[in-house]
């Protein structure tokens, strides 16, 4: 989960306008018909613009479920 975390935050960081974005959180989904187990938002974004942290969050998503699967209990 912290290597998760560590990596998306650097990744919407190289995002343009991301730079700055300060903190990131990840959450576990918990629908069995979901498709990944786990989903990503930012939660600081710092000077960056509100909406295109957003959209920076949403593609580092997607690229990362590919890598990531988040262990269950």
């Amino acid at each position: 989960m912290q290597a998760l975390r560590w990596r998306a935050l650097a990744e919407i960081r190289q995002q343009p306008g991301c730079h700055n974005v300060q903190d990131i959180a990840i959450n576990h989904v918990t629908n069995d018909r979901a498709e990944n187990n786990w989903s990503l938002c930012v939660v600081s974004v710092g000077a960056a613009d509100a909406n295109t942290a957003a959209r920076a969050a949403l593609y580092v998503q997607s690229v990362l479920r590919r890598d990531y699967d988040l262990m269950t209990d």
